[in-house]
């Protein structure tokens, strides 16, 4: 026999993070793929929001604005690494065959404006 008496009376609720970092994931790499920066830039910074939303809603941080900020700036290393590559200020091939400085600069971007909104957001809401 079990005990009913924990049981609560409202019902499971479900999580629109599943969801939203499936968009993300799916916008960033079309965008990416593509080279059309404004679609790469949104799906970057809806995934690492959304990432950073579904971890602090599971109870694994307690505070989103810092691993938000660390996404952000993530993305600018990243961007910047693929940037010098795709510019040749850091030899690795011959020319830019697969369109490395356009990429780098799209991720960089969305890590400024993962960082930048995530501060913002943080001291608008106290």
């Amino acid at each position: 026999m079990t005990d009913r008496s924990t049981e609560t009376e409202q019902p499971p609720t479900s999580s629109p993070w599943p969801v939203l970092i499936a968009a993300g994931l799916v916008l960033s790499e079309i965008g990416i793929l593509v080279d059309v920066l404004p679609v790469a830039i949104g799906g970057l910074v809806l995934l690492a929001s959304s990432v950073t939303g579904f971890i602090t809603e599971s109870g694994h941080a307690s505070s989103p604005w810092p691993l938000a900020i660390g996404f952000g700036a993530l993305f600018v290393v990243l961007g910047a690494g693929l940037y010098a590559v795709g510019t040749e200020q850091v030899v690795a091939a011959d020319g830019d065959p697969f369109g490395l400085a356009t990429r780098g600069v799209a991720l960089a971007t969305a890590g400024v404006a993962t960082a930048v909104g995530a501060v913002v957001l943080r001291y608008r809401r106290g």
